[in-house]
């Protein structure tokens, strides 16, 4: 009854022994090195489902990104070159005028009145030159022409008939300036004055700019400008509304850094029509505009397709039913594509979904098409 008891303990310790020995033996010969491209999934995983796109050369359209303000090329403040009250004044803010339109017209009777005093007293003044001249009639004859003529020129400003000559000159302008009218055909904006009003010279009274020219005033970084030149389009979109779209082109760069490192360029705005409606771009508008600037043919893949891994930029390759790790460098990047300096060879199979989840060597398919 003793012996009995004790060999069935016996055999079972031999046995635990045995399966602990087998089991830690077992594990240690199948443990495998790791390496920054193996994933903690096993090579018996799922086959993950990708979408490929052959890594091709074609010409790259790099991206300069920059806001600035709307101005208009014609644009002029229009202020009154006199004294004077205004009688007439169509000027109201969004009109279109148009070259030669009259827009104020200040009053120009007190004018019409000095003009017509300046007039007789010129006439009273001719009388007594031509008189004093007749005491000088012996003396003009012993003289050349030209000091015959100097003799002649200070009995007119001696006489006051030079003044009277100059006050009908000076009162003649004044009356062509009291009609103000539109230099070039445009929309009114700033109106500052109303009819009845007292204006003095050299005051403001209305601004008047040309829709149909505007301009969008930029900077660029000093790095950027050896890629820009005049004539490279652009895409102006405003910033109040981003569904207003225009194009444009360089117009101008100013040939000078600033301290920031920046360079001003000026962009022509075309297709803007002038019209009695409402502009879409109004002068001080903020807008992004987008420059395109061809390079030359590159290997260009989506920017998904570059994923990054420990500081480094990766591209997953698909061959043989496997992903491929490559290591690659990249270029410059226009917000949907990226060009890829080395690290890829054309017509291989990229692997552009399902890559932040791959691994070296993990089983992918193709999607079908």
């Amino acid at each position: 009854m003793h012996l009995s008891w004790r060999r069935p303990i016996y055999i079972s310790g031999v046995v635990l022994l045995s399966v602990f020995c087998f089991t830690h033996c077992g594990s240690s010969s199948v443990a495998e090195p790791t390496d920054l491209k193996t994933s903690p999934r096993s090579p018996s995983q799922l086959v993950v489902t990708v979408k490929t796109i052959p890594a091709t050369l074609k010409q790259f359209e790099y991206l300069i990104q920059s806001n600035g303000k709307i101005k208009a090329q014609n644009d002029q403040v229009i202020t009154s070159e006199i004294d004077g009250r205004i009688l007439m004044c169509k000027a109201q803010p969004s009109q279109q005028v148009h070259t030669g339109e009259t827009v104020i017209q200040l009053e120009t009777d007190p004018i019409k009145y000095r003009l017509q005093k300046a007039t007789h007293n010129r006439f009273n003044l001719e009388r007594e030159y031509e008189s004093q001249l007749l005491g000088y009639e012996n003396l003009l004859k012993e003289k050349s022409a030209m000091v015959a003529d100097t003799i002649r020129q200070k009995l007119k400003i001696s006489s006051g008939l030079a003044g009277a000559i100059q006050e009908i000159e000076e009162t003649n302008y004044e009356l062509s300036r009291a009609t103000i009218t539109a230099p070039f055909t445009g929309i009114l904006a700033d109106v500052k004055v109303q009819k009845g009003q007292l204006v003095k010279a050299g005051e403001p009274l209305f601004r008047l700019y040309d829709p149909a020219n505007m301009l969008l005033e930029i900077k660029l970084l000093e790095s950027d400008i050896k890629l820009i030149r005049r004539g490279l389009t652009a895409q102006i979109i405003s910033l109040s509304d981003t569904s207003l779209k225009h194009t444009g082109t360089v117009h101008n760069i100013n040939p000078y850094v600033d301290d920031n490192g920046m360079v001003a360029v000026t962009l022509s705005i075309s297709g803007r029509p002038r019209s009695a409606a409402l502009p879409a771009l109004f002068p001080g508008m903020n807008c992004l505009a987008v420059i395109r600037i061809p390079l030359a043919k590159v290997l260009v893949l989506p920017k998904e397709a570059v994923i990054n891994r420990d500081g480094k930029s990766v591209v997953f390759t698909m061959a043989d039913g496997k992903a491929q790790w490559n290591y690659v460098t990249v270029g410059r990047e226009n917000g949907t594509e990226i060009e890829i300096k080395s690290g890829l060879n054309p017509n291989q199979k990229v692997i552009v979904t399902n890559n932040l989840q791959l691994a070296h060597e993990t089983p992918v398919k193709e999607e079908p098409k």
